[in-house]
């Protein structure tokens, strides 16, 4: 098991965080060690404990896709969706479901996904020069007909702009920039990937604290 994810469990108790966190976190420093195994079990732990903790089935599908499990990925992040996420959360998990997609030859379910997320990066600021090269990338290699290349990553990310300024330069809320993708033809109607999930609180700094003080731990 090792020192630090010994550690980690320890910590799993701790403080007044429920149990399900705790197993999370637990989860979250093991898999960050590359321990998809131990990860795995800790993220299935959260998920007895709590079957309506959302960010568990995210990670579990990380390590699954880790594995090579692309099916098995899609299934258990799809679950996740469905639950309360925070939109950090609902984000990354769109990119692992398009990589997923990708891995399985599907590349208009992969284009979906890979939209949302690129969408959803330039909304919450996280669109890094970094990550707008891997998304183009990602997107070169889809195997996609010639009348979607339209959905190339700087169009993608100029209209989620125009979306996020609103038609006279005000801002729009979130929700209002998901109703956008839609009628922008990136999302079909009826899709059910970001059901439930559409106007989600901001992101918890309380959970963003937990890992910082794993960091300050030293056990990553």
């Amino acid at each position: 098991m090792g020192l630090p994810l010994i550690i980690a469990a320890l910590l799993t108790g701790c403080g007044t965080k429920d149990e399900a966190t705790g197993l999370h976190q637990t989860g979250t420093v093991a898999f960050m060690l590359n321990k998809d195994k131990a990860a795995s079990v800790y993220f299935e732990k959260a998920i007895d404990s709590n079957p309506e903790y959302g960010p568990s089935y995210i990670m579990l599908g990380d390590c699954y896709l880790r594995e090579g499990e692309y099916q098995k990925a899609i299934d258990v992040i799809s679950k996740g969706l469905k639950l309360n996420l925070k939109q950090g959360h609902i984000r990354l998990a769109h990119r692992k479901l398009a990589r997923a997609y990708k891995e399985l030859g599907n590349s208009d379910k992969a284009l979906e996904h890979i939209t949302i997320y690129t969408r959803m990066s330039v909304w919450q600021d996280k669109f890094t020069p970094q990550k707008i090269s891997e998304t183009e990338t990602f997107v070169a290699e889809l195997d996609i007909p010639e009348e979607k290349k339209d959905l190339a990553v700087d169009k993608i990310m100029e209209e989620s702009a125009k979306a996020k300024a609103g038609p006279a330069g005000e801002p729009q809320k979130e929700g209002n920039d998901i109703l956008n993708m839609i009628s922008f033809g990136f999302i079909d109607q009826s899709t059910e990937t970001v059901e439930g999930n559409v106007a989600v609180e901001p992101q918890n700094k309380e959970e963003e604290s937990s890992i910082l003080s794993t960091l300050s731990f030293g056990l990553i």
